[in-house]
């Protein structure tokens, strides 16, 4: 049995997505649309609230962030954590304001992935086991979850696994460090031949971080569980897990999509809010929250 052989065996097992308990408002406008959404997850009829929400961070780093000018290494990763740690970080506060709670998942940050420019980012079974890990942020049962990553390298990661999927130029899907990216996604895709397995794609360019963002969408979906998108780390975990299935992802809307549009587009994801944010750690997820709330008390 192959180390992947479980993840699509969930894939395949999901169970039907619900249908809606509350009808979209014209008169509401994307207010209604997003109540409706939201009461597809939730048990029993009604309108939708939203009592627990959770927002998860997985951190991660990748040896390719050497060769950036750009990036930060572990270091800056551990600097990050220490601040969210300490309560001293901007997503702290707004976390509390919301009434979400805040999960933070180190994973293994001082061991940064290979360089991807090089080698593949995990093995087959690396991969699967930091998908598995990062289901559990379900565990203490958020009935909404908000996914974000912190990571040294992550963005050109992320920026070459979008060109491995979507195609087109490394310039259409960073700004800064595209040559890395094109390197990165020239090396993947010499390897992989004629491959086309998404989740082949995300052990070659992906991380960690990825990884475990994938594994809690899944488990999400098998839980009925609604997420939002925080940052193009999740959004391209997101974007692995459409292309095996659709139905992974029916759970899945992004919150603010300004530093990673492009992926929003390709999987036809309309953001809930767009306010130019492209900070990371989460924070264009919980700057979503707020009017999410308010469609359930709209919808109430």
């Amino acid at each position: 049995m192959l180390p992947f052989d479980d993840i699509r065996a969930l894939i395949g097992g999901l169970p039907p997505m619900g249908a809606p308990t509350v009808q979209p408002s014209a008169k509401l406008g994307r207010l209604g649309e997003l109540a409706a959404w939201l009461s597809c997850w939730r048990p029993g009829p009604g309108a939708p609230s939203i009592n627990r929400p959770i927002l998860a961070l997985y951190a991660g780093s990748h040896q390719v962030a050497q060769h950036s000018r750009l990036a930060g290494g572990p270091d800056a990763v551990r600097a990050r954590l220490e601040a969210l740690a300490a309560g001293a970080a901007a997503v702290n506060g707004l976390a509390q304001a919301q009434g979400a709670g805040l999960e933070v998942f180190d994973l293994a940050i001082d061991r940064p992935v290979p360089d991807i420019l090089e080698h593949p980012a995990m093995s087959e079974r690396e991969c699967a086991a930091t998908m598995a890990f990062g289901m559990e942020a379900l565990a203490k049962q958020p009935d909404l979850l908000l996914l974000g990553d912190i990571s040294a390298g992550g963005r050109i990661a992320a920026a070459a696994l979008a060109q491995t999927l979507f195609g087109g130029e490394a310039q259409e899907w960073i700004s800064g460090d595209e040559a890395l990216v094109a390197r990165a996604t020239e090396r993947a895709r010499a390897h992989m031949g004629r491959t086309t397995d998404p989740l082949e794609y995300l052990r070659q360019l992906g991380g960690r971080e990825i990884a475990a963002v994938a594994g809690a969408i899944l488990a999400a979906r098998n839980q009925s569980v609604p997420v939002i998108l925080g940052g193009y780390g999740a959004a391209m975990a997101a974007a692995v897990l459409q292309r095996i299935d659709p139905r992974t992802v029916e759970h899945v809307l992004a919150g603010d999509a300004s530093g990673y549009r492009g992926v929003c587009e390709e999987m036809g994801l309309s953001p809930v809010i767009d306010y130019g944010i492209t900070a990371g750690e989460g924070l264009s997820a919980l700057a979503a929250l707020p009017v999410l709330k308010l469609a359930c008390e709209a919808a109430g």
